[in-house]
């Protein structure tokens, strides 16, 4: 980190003011795909400074939007910031989409092949939907418990190759200790409120007697409010899970330093930062117990997943979620 970087701001000094702005910019661009590009990039930036401040004790500013930080060009200055967000956005895209395709192409493929194969009466392929269906559900339990472990080495290297770099990602798993257990479960009750909204057009009706009589405007701009709250609390939640998240990559990573894997970790960006290793070992008998813990909760998010899907049927439900994916909720 430049120095630059790790001085403080005037903004520092205000930080329900910069608050406030982070807040309003990120759910504003949460609300559409293209734009939750650069919320993506920035959670990941924000990872980063999260993970170092973890592990050397130095509290950096916070990234910004579109202006960037330290010394160079007028151009540099007025727009790496942005430039910054769109290069983290689009190589996490990369990351994050190559690893859900497996169990999102099993989910689709299910989702044809079970409820509407069914609905055009193709009985004669009625097994390749369940099937489809348990294989994604399998692959989708195991993949959630690499892929946020993934996510913040990525975002703590800043560079691609780091999400697939296997043996360190394993070794911050076996570090994480039950502080990524209560993570993962926090991370399935904060979903409860998306698939509740993701269900919500199935009983408004019920809820809002008047809404048959809604004029088309009207029914716009209920659906606008409720996709800008849910935008507030995705962005919201994120920056809380993320933070969380690179906090508990950063205590892993001391603690393997700190025993057999640190050969694992040379050249690495913590430990070019200076970190100091935590010698505390974990109890390695309940890394099982861990890993079926965290299975039976992703297991949960899927069934979320699946709950939501009947409920409101667009393909892009299978793809994308705004608490493991793109920001963004379709």
């Amino acid at each position: 980190m430049s120095m630059a970087e790790i001085t403080p701001t005037r903004a520092a000094a205000r930080p329900w003011l910069t608050g406030l702005k982070n807040l309003v910019v990120g759910s504003l661009l949460a609300l559409m795909p293209v734009t939750a590009i650069l919320v993506l990039g920035w959670l990941m930036r924000d990872m980063r400074r999260a993970a170092m401040a973890q592990a050397t004790g130095v509290n950096a500013t916070l990234p910004g939007w579109i202006a960037g930080e330290g010394d160079g060009s007028i151009v540099a200055r007025a727009f790496g910031g942005l430039a910054q967000n769109i290069k983290d956005g689009l190589g996490t895209c990369v990351a994050l989409g190559l690893s859900t395709l497996p169990f999102a192409g099993f989910w689709i493929a299910s989702w044809w092949a079970g409820w509407d194969n069914s609905f055009n009466k193709g009985y004669e392929q009625a097994f390749i939907g369940p099937a489809s269906g348990l294989a994604g559900l399998a692959i989708f339990m195991i993949m959630m418990i690499y892929i946020p472990l993934a996510q913040a080495h990525m975002a703590a290297e800043a560079r691609l190759s780091a999400f697939f770099e296997f043996a360190r990602v394993r070794s911050v798993f076996r570090h994480t200790g039950w502080a990524y257990v209560i993570w993962t479960a926090g991370i399935a009750f904060f979903a409860l409120p998306v698939f509740a909204a993701r269900g919500l057009p199935a009983f408004v009706e019920g809820l809002i007697p008047q809404f048959a009589d809604f004029t088309p405007q009207q029914v716009n701009d209920l659906a606008m409010a409720i996709a800008l709250v849910m935008s507030v609390y995705i962005f919201v939640s994120l920056v809380i899970f993320r933070r969380w998240q690179a906090r508990i990559y950063a205590g892993a990573v001391r603690r393997a330093l700190g025993g057999r894997d640190r050969a694992i970790w040379d050249g690495s960006a913590l430990a070019h930062a200076g970190v100091r290793p935590d010698t505390r070992g974990g109890w390695q008998l309940l890394r099982p117990i861990r890993f079926l813990l965290l299975a039976g909760l992703w297991l949960f998010v899927a069934i979320l997943i699946y709950v939501g899907q009947f409920l409101n049927h667009d393909w892009q439900v299978w793809l994308t979620h705004p608490l493991i994916f793109l920001p963004w909720m379709p």
